[in-house]
């Protein structure tokens, strides 16, 4: 194995064993000796990747939160099918696929309990995941608005309203009641197909 490779190696094993101390005992809870000890390297080690813990945090959430951007530029790519309502469920479904995910649930949490102490970090997972994926969305409507059947004057503004529509209520109830219980495929669907005919009904 080259430099390179185990360098790499080391960095995964350090954000693996970071990201399940920060999960276990929060942000302030977690020091770099602990993350050391879990990733099983020295503390040298940690401080020759990462400058610091806010940085491996940070580091951590946009790791999280790449995979929900790239999964959501990956629907901006698809062809629309041509059935306007069938192309926005279908990019809906996507976007909460995108986000349910545990890791990216509980990350989310410790970022808003963390968010007055440490806005650095509310700042990065914000601009980088949340207006990122609306960013993606947005290309995402671009496409099927340019097949007819949509009018986007500000395509963002519209990725935030369907978005919105689509996740608040089980957003808000997993942020608050702790739960990273995969969304049930019917309560997807029927707050998709809601937020699709409320959508059309303002962009149709």
């Amino acid at each position: 194995m080259d430099e390179n490779s185990r360098s790499a190696r080391k960095r995964a094993q350090i954000m693996a064993a970071a990201t399940a101390a920060f999960l276990e005992h929060g942000y302030l809870g977690t020091s770099m000796d602990q993350v050391a000890a879990a990733a099983a390297v020295s503390k040298q080690t940690v401080y020759k990747h990462f400058a610091d813990k806010e940085q491996l945090f940070t580091s951590i959430l946009l790791a999280a939160m790449s995979p929900t951007v790239d999964q959501l530029l990956a629907g901006a790519a698809t062809e629309p099918g041509g059935d306007v309502e069938a192309d926005l469920m279908a990019l809906a479904r996507n976007l909460v696929t995108a986000i349910w995910q545990p890791d990216v649930l509980r990350l989310r949490r410790l970022v808003i309990g963390e968010a007055a102490r440490f806005p650095t970090l509310g700042r990065a997972y914000f601009e980088q995941g949340f207006e990122g994926g609306l960013s993606a969305l947005a290309k995402s409507l671009s496409t099927v608005a340019a097949r007819g059947g949509l009018r986007l004057d500000d395509p963002l503004t519209a990725a935030q309203h369907l978005a919105g529509m689509v996740l608040w209520v089980p957003m808000n109830r997993a942020m608050f009641t702790g739960s990273d219980a995969p969304l049930p495929d019917a309560e997807r669907d029927h707050y998709c197909r809601a937020g699709v005919r409320a959508f059309l009904r303002a962009y149709g």
